[in-house]
């Protein structure tokens, strides 16, 4: 589990969110008194949290009279404050210099391991007074951090990422959300806090949080007071409780999610659901122009559910990127819909259970204007039904 959440903290900088050499202020103490949440009508939402703090030299910019760096550190200092203790898992991560494919300049603050407030709070102070944390044991192996990311079951994870636009917007966040999105699926939630207000960081965010498929982004201002932080802490990490008698007697498909907070009810058995109770199956991709499927790996996942769940029915959709003329593409992603089809039939589901439908260029899941948003646009959804 160590392991795990350092490379869960450490994928986040393969894709140059954080660059160059910055150095740290220790923020002023100020007065902060946080907004507890009444533990009794929440339970936990996530499983693993890791905090990415950057403070990179272009932190160093002075936003509403205070230095970027200074308000980042302040902010974890304060959701770190507001946080519940639950048996978390946490990991807390700081980047002041690096090239975009080098780890060596991480420094593990706190974690991985059961989140202690006390001892997350020393890790960030260590930090902002100016001294290093120590590397030693967080080097090895983190050449190959591409390819191990989320090796495991870490279980939910919340990945919060504190930066600024400079580096949101030069860092190659879709590759690294597209990575982690495709090892975790729908366990995986990024909450990016941006500290300054420029309107095209927060558009990257947000699409950044499209790609991931679960979270939201905010802006350091908007989460500022005690109330609005403990606002924000319970959308991260808490649902609403529900009595153990009635989630027992609620959750009639057996997904674990309680029928009044299903929103795809008839689940079929033996499948992985989000919070929400729904799967849908991502990972099935295409190169440019091709209708032929790159990894069947997921496919194969799912013909065991529909040899298991004899009634369940599926609409295979597909998908493509923006590079050719719209009727093109209409054309292109109904036969890689078809692809879909056929090669369930092939692995022995009955024709009558898989349907098809193409969207083209319309519904894409990330920006068309990277080579990463469109790789993540070239592909086919599986939204199942069960009568």
């Amino acid at each position: 589990m160590r392991i795990r959440l350092r490379i869960v903290a450490l994928g986040i900088a393969l894709c140059g969110f954080l660059a160059s050499c910055a150095t740290k202020h220790a923020p002023p103490q100020e007065a902060y008194q946080p907004a507890q949440a009444d533990l009794s009508t929440y339970s936990r939402k996530v499983d693993t949290f890791v905090v990415v703090l950057d403070t990179a030299s272009s932190m160093e910019t002075t936003y509403l009279k205070r230095r970027e760096d200074e308000r980042a550190i302040e902010i974890v200092s304060r959701l770190n404050q507001t946080i519940p203790l639950l048996d978390y898992r946490a990991g807390l991560v700081a980047f002041s210099s690096g090239s975009c494919m080098s780890c060596e300049d991480a420094e593990v603050l706190y974690g991985p391991g059961i989140y202690n407030r006390d001892e997350f709070a020393a890790g960030l102070d260590r930090y902002a007074s100016g001294g290093r944390a120590s590397l030693a044991g967080s080097r090895a192996g983190f050449p190959q951090a591409s390819r191990l990311i989320l090796q495991g079951n870490p279980g939910r994870v919340a990945l919060i990422v504190v930066s600024d636009s400079e580096n949101i917007l030069h860092g190659r966040a879709f590759k690294t959300v597209q990575k982690l999105r495709g090892t975790l699926g729908s366990r995986l939630c990024i909450y990016p806090i941006l500290v300054d207000r420029d309107c095209d960081g927060r558009v990257v965010t947000e699409q950044i949080v499209k790609v991931g498929g679960c979270g939201f982004a905010v802006n350091a201002d908007e989460i500022a007071t005690p109330d609005a932080m403990g606002r924000y802490v319970r959308e991260v990490f808490l649902v609403p409780a529900v009595p153990p008698v009635a989630a027992a007697a609620a959750d009639l498909d057996g997904d674990g999610v309680p029928d009044s907070f299903d929103k795809c009810p008839n689940t079929p058995k033996g499948v992985r659901v989000d919070a929400e109770g729904c799967w849908v199956l991502h990972g099935v991709f295409f190169d440019t122009d091709r209708a032929v499927i790159k990894d069947t790996k997921v496919l194969d996942q799912a013909v065991s559910i529909f040899m298991a769940n004899p009634k369940l029915t599926a609409e295979a959709q597909g998908h493509t990127d923006s590079t050719a003329s719209a009727e093109y593409n209409q054309t292109l992603s109904e036969a890689r819909a078809m692809a879909v089809r056929d090669y369930f039939i092939q692995k022995g589901v009955a024709p009558d259970r898989v349907r098809t439908k193409g969207f083209g260029e319309t519904r894409p899941a990330a920006s068309n204007e990277t080579a990463e948003g469109r790789a993540m646009n070239r592909r086919v959804e599986l939204h199942p039904h069960m009568p």
